[in-house]
């Protein structure tokens, strides 16, 4: 379905003057910008095969998680859910999207750091309990089962991946509601910090988000150190080596994302972007990251 099922479902706009943008940059999703009597509005609507093949949260808990994300104030507020589309209307949020640089821009990592903590404890609980080892096991499978094709060298790392997922798993914090896919195209700025875009949702550690955003930013030991002391408040070297061991797992697992991404789903959503290339990416860079010469002293600390 189109965006043109979304207005015909909707009787407050059938009479009303409607104008449509595509709004580019969606990875999963298509998007739009719809303008009803000049006011504008953004719809999203969902790719059921990214659900379908389980490279994404089903359906359901993403609108919920949505709704809810959208009630604390951090994230887009709802103003209709379509389900049987699957679609949502959302309100349209008058500000910039974050580039890479933005995130980690001096000026940005604290505000990014508090605005995760706004969701993590200002959002309702989410329904769906997900870490980022669901996704890791799930895209295993995949590619075990459909015979994919992925970067060079990645099954090498998965000891090392294990390894990472044991000490994390050993040292879980209590699960808290997240975004788990910060990217710069998921935060905008319109004077706060929102986060938008709830496709890989759910209750997880809340280490995650922190980690994932510092991947996506390419932080610097220092700029993580700053993340974690403006979302705890103070200075505690145990979540900043978390955070970091996190987005290590969190890149890897992105990787064989944009795997299934370029090669399962029927219909891409962004059209000629390189799905394989971007996996191929965040390999290499998590192939960096398995190398460094404290790789080893970050896990140990994290151990008793």
């Amino acid at each position: 379905m189109d965006v043109g099922d979304v207005i015909a479902r909707i009787d407050a706009w059938r009479e009303s003057a409607v104008e449509v943008d595509i709004l580019e940059g969606g990875l999963a999703n298509r998007n739009f910008v719809v303008r009803v009597d000049g006011t504008p509005y953004v719809v999203k609507i969902i790719t059921q095969a990214m659900d379908d093949f389980g490279l994404m949260i089903p359906v359901p808990h993403l609108i919920a998680n949505t709704i809810a994300a959208g009630e604390s104030g951090v994230g887009a507020r709802v103003i209709h859910a379509l389900p049987e589309v699957p679609a949502l209307v959302l309100e349209h949020i008058e500000g910039r999207t974050l580039t890479t640089a933005d995130l980690s821009d001096p000026g940005y990592i604290p505000r990014i750091g508090r605005a995760i903590h706004r969701l993590h404890t200002g959002a309702s609980s989410f329904g769906n309990r997900l870490e980022i080892w669901d996704f890791l096991d799930r895209y295993l499978a995949q590619i075990r089962t459909h015979g994919l094709r992925t970067p060079d060298g990645t099954p090498d790392a998965l000891p090392v991946i294990e390894t990472i997922r044991k000490t994390l798993t050993a040292t879980a914090l209590p699960g808290v509601p997240s975004h788990n896919d910060l990217l710069p195209l998921n935060l905008m700025d319109d004077g706060a910090i929102r986060l938008i875009d709830y496709d890989f949702s759910g209750t997880s550690d809340p280490c995650f988000d922190l980690g994932d955003v510092a991947m996506e930013g390419n932080y610097t030991p220092d700029d993580v150190e700053t993340l974690c002391e403006s979302y705890f408040g103070e200075r505690l070297p145990e979540m900043v080596a978390r955070a970091r061991l996190f987005g290590i797992g969190a890149q890897f697992t992105w990787s064989l994302l944009f795997v299934g991404m370029d090669q399962l789903l029927p219909e891409k959503p962004a059209g000629d972007f390189d799905y394989f290339q971007e996996a191929v990416d965040r390999w290499e860079w998590t192939r960096r990251h398995l190398d460094a010469s404290d790789l080893g002293d970050l896990i140990g600390s994290l151990r008793r």
